[in-house]
């Protein structure tokens, strides 16, 4: 993956209001008559926050100067100012969020509404990844106002930072465009020659790119501006603050601290008061902190506050030169005229100067030795990596904009003084000189996962390090350490901006880390989330990974039905999924199902047993299929096989509720096919549909010979119920006898497939045999309402005995032709008991 090949584009925005050029100290001043030193200040108190927005490298500035409101200088008093970083122009939706709002909930919203579209524009990823920032950063207060522990604020907190570098990485590459706009080289200002360096340098536009992530995720700072008091007199009062006194009234060495000149403590060694040297130490430190941050006019308006506008002056030499379109006779509030510095070079060797001084405060050789571009002089304040990159990036981009002017013999060379020799010729030194680094701050940064990602996104290795990551995580999980859930989502989340942003991500291992995601959010039962993520899958893996999540969910079939919709709204193979989800589980209960029985001795306990919860819960199963309507083929094929397996083992109950879940018009599945197969299928489920039609009236009929009236009923009850069981008996007779007559179950459905057809032919003799006996019962009890039915009871040799439908042959395989002889025998004795023969 590389960052920086791109198109360049772009163009610096300099708005610095107060130029500067080298030491000579211009301000626009009112003057005391007093004092040879003039200044202006604002007479309006307020204690305010600096809160940045996000910049492009297209609208950096080289020294980065920001607006900043008023800032008042009143008396001798602190100031406190605490400066925040706010992500995006739009308002915050997470700021207040619930505490117990899912944060995979919130990613999978921000997900699904910006990364939905079949082409995902950049404007779409722009925005998902400032809301993810946003959540995460939220995220990161809300945890430590309620006590979240340092690791989790600290992941919250670089996963916000990592979508944040994305961001603008994005961002810029997207307005990478080459300008040019004809002009020679040595007739633009410094300024247009830097600005055409980043149209046409995509390398420089993308250090100045992550220059500025690295300014914009320094940490919040509160700063303590305290004025010094020289000679006894706050240095905000109705004479100057700097009034020097005539010659003969100066101190001599001796005296020394009576001093009112900025410049005593390095010309004499004089010491500041314990107050002021605080002071002075405070807006030091408050100083740098502002320049770390690329918040160049703050720092100059702290030196203002501080009194010190010596030192505002002193930072401010780092804008460019250039000359602005000056309009006559109207104030058009912008800046007109010569802007910036034109002796910039020099400026920066007299800061490098003033860095290379061992005698100063730490924190004043930090800010010169960081407004010249040095490194050695910057480090010894530096506390995280970050830091440590921001000075390396801070020199790489200063000198490449010293090389450039230096290229076009910009500035006066007899002039100039030494500037900082960079040893840094590209991004991987900074980061090998991070990695080498023998500070303690740094030692661990090789096991901090967000460092490494965040790393490998700069250098453009985010794919080596993703298939190093799957490979660790990969052994972590087999050792019986899985990655943690929040490095989980994020990972997930990783791989899918830098797919939908067409960058290389190794195949398997950028799978491995979403389908890891989507097993974690179904381990947490997050069964409407899971579907979206695994739309991002292959094929294969969408079955594989939402057959898992549907095999676990055990809701209602309106519930189950819900979850269906939600895999067609993302697009996911319905079918596919439905079919596997199946499958899987009927595997799992193969034992369950195919569990064998002695039929000779348990087959009627076996058909009277009522449906156990085991039998109940395989029969939900074909549920899933019955939700799509493409799958009814697949549902006839498993639910016929199902029902061989229950009704061979004479568990009628569970096939009857089994059948009875089926859809009402599941045979249409195969209306107008022609394959064997499916006709077979056909062929089965209707014989089945017979057989339960015909038992469902020979149960009607035991229902009614089961409440026979008492014998002192009344007349009009038993006249109801000898009518009402006529009938029943009627209805079961006919429907039974004609199932045996119509060689059920006779015929091979598909030639080819002996197994199949073994499980038929052995169904036919245990039901066969089953309805036979069926019948002569129904017969033979029902005489008392139909007389003629007893002598049936005994004709019925005749129907079994006939060749035409073979029942003699099921009797005798199932080992009940005796059993029905002697019912049989039965009948004859009955039919003695009326006077008449059974030879009749």
């Amino acid at each position: 993956m590389d960052w920086t090949s791109s198109k360049p584009g772009g163009g610096f925005s300099f708005s610095n209001p107060t130029p500067s050029s080298g030491f000579s100290f211009q301000t626009t001043t009112t003057t005391n008559p007093s004092s040879g030193f003039s200044f202006k200040t604002t007479t309006t108190s307020t204690t305010t926050s600096t809160n940045k927005t996000i910049k492009n490298a297209n609208d950096m500035d080289v020294d980065e100067p920001s607006v900043h409101p008023s800032l008042t200088i009143a008396g001798n008093v602190t100031a406190t100012t605490t400066t925040t970083r706010t992500t995006g122009a739009h308002t915050s939706v997470y700021g207040s969020m619930d505490k117990n709002t899912s944060e995979y909930q919130s990613c999978a919203r921000i997900v699904e509404k910006h990364l939905r579209d079949k082409t995902v524009q950049a404007a779409n990823l722009t925005q998902a990844l400032e809301e993810l920032e946003e959540l995460c950063s939220a995220r990161a207060k809300q945890g430590r106002g309620h006590g979240v522990g340092a690791e989790e604020y600290s992941e919250w907190h670089s996963e916000s930072c990592t979508y944040l570098l994305l961001n603008m990485l994005f961002r810029d590459q997207e307005n990478n465009v080459t300008l040019d706009d004809g002009r020679s080289a040595d007739t633009i200002s410094d300024k247009d020659l830097i600005d055409r360096l980043k149209n046409n340098d995509p390398q420089f536009k993308h250090h100045l790119t992550v220059k500025a992530w690295l300014q914009e995720i320094a940490p919040s700072f509160t700063q303590k501006i305290t004025t010094k008091n020289y000679g006894g007199a706050s240095i905000i009062s109705t004479k100057p603050a700097f009034s020097f006194q005539p010659s003969s009234q100066l101190a001599s060495p001796s005296q020394k601290g009576s001093y009112q000149d900025p410049d005593a403590v390095t010309r004499d060694g004089t010491k500041l008061s314990e107050q002021n040297q605080r002071a002075e130490q405070e807006l030091l430190q408050t100083v740098w902190e502002h320049v770390r941050r690329g918040h160049m006019q703050d720092a100059k308006e702290a030196c203002v506050k501080a009194g010190e506008h010596w030192r505002a002056e002193s930072i401010g030499g780092g804008e460019l030169y250039t000359e602005l379109p000056e309009f006559s006779g109207f104030d058009t509030g912008r800046p007109q005229g010569p802007q910036g510095n034109k002796s910039r070079s020099l400026w920066k060797g007299t800061c490098y100067a003033l860095a290379s001084d061992t005698s100063a405060d730490q924190y004043e050789r930090a800010i010169y030795g960081a407004l010249s571009g040095d490194v050695n002089s910057v480090l010894p304040v530096c506390g995280g990596w970050e830091d440590h990159a921001w000075v390396q990036y801070n020199a790489l981009v200063e000198n490449m904009i010293e090389s450039q002017l230096s290229k076009y013999r910009r500035g006066d060379p007899c002039s100039e003084l030494p500037l900082p020799k960079v040893q840094i010729d590209e991004a991987r030194d900074i980061f090998e000189a991070i990695d080498s680094s023998d500070r303690p701050e740094l030692g661990l940064l090789s096991e901090d996962l967000f460092f490494r990602i965040q790393k490998s996104i700069i250098l453009g290795q985010s794919g080596q390090l993703l298939a190093q990551l799957a490979k660790e995580a990969r052994l972590a999980y087999n050792l019986g350490r899985p990655l943690h859930a929040h490095k989980q989502r994020f990972l997930a989340h990783l791989v899918l901006f830098l797919r939908l942003k067409g960058l290389d991500v190794p195949k398997e291992d950028g799978d491995y880390f979403v389908k890891s995601y989507i097993e974690y959010l179904i381990s947490e039962k997050k069964y409407d989330t899971a579907p979206l993520y695994a739309s991002y899958l292959p094929r294969d893996l969408q079955v594989e990974t939402c057959s898992s999540f549907l095999k676990a969910y055990s809701g209602k079939s309106a519930d189950r039905e819900k979850q269906v919709i939600t895999l067609r709204k993302y697009g996911l193979d319905v079918h596919r999924i439905l079919v596997a989800t199946v499958d899987q589980l009927l595997e799992n209960s193969k034992m369950e199902i195919e569990r064998g029985t002695d039929f000779v001795s348990s087959l009627q306990k076996s058909i009277q047993e009522p449906t156990t919860k085991q039998e109940r819960e395989v029969v939900r199963i074909l549920e899933w299929l019955s939700f799509d309507p493409s799958a009814r083929v697949a549902c006839l094929k498993r639910s016929n096989s199902i029902l061989r397996k229950y009704l061979s083992r004479g568990r009628l109950s569970p096939a009857f509720a089994l059948f009875n879940t089926l859809p009402e018009d599941i045979e249409k599945a195969v209306d107008g096919v022609t394959t064997p197969e499916q006709v077979a299928l056909s062929t089965e489920h209707m014989y089945y549909q017979d057989y339960f039609g015909v038992r469902v009236l020979y149960e009607d009929w035991l229902d009614v010979m089961s409440s026979k009236p008492s014998d002192d009923a009344i007349r009009s009850e038993v006249m109801k119920w000898e009518a009402d069981a006529k009938t029943k008996a009627t209805d079961a007779a006919e429907e039974i006898e004609k199932l045996l007559k119509s060689k059920w179950l006779s015929s091979s459905l598909l030639p080819n497939d002996e197994a199949w057809n073994r499980e038929l032919r052995h169904i036919r003799q245990v039901y066969i045999s089953e309805l036979v006996m069926n019948l002569h019962k129904v017969y033979f009890e029902s005489r008392f309402v139909h007389p003629e039915y007893l002598a049936k009871s005994l004709t019925m040799v005749n129907l079994v005995a006939a060749k035409s439908w073979s029942l003699h042959k099921e009797l005798q395989e199932s080992k009940r032709l005796q059993e029905f002889l002697d019912q049989v025998r039965l009948s004859s004795l009955e039919l003695l008991k009326t006077g008449k023969s059974p030879l009749a």
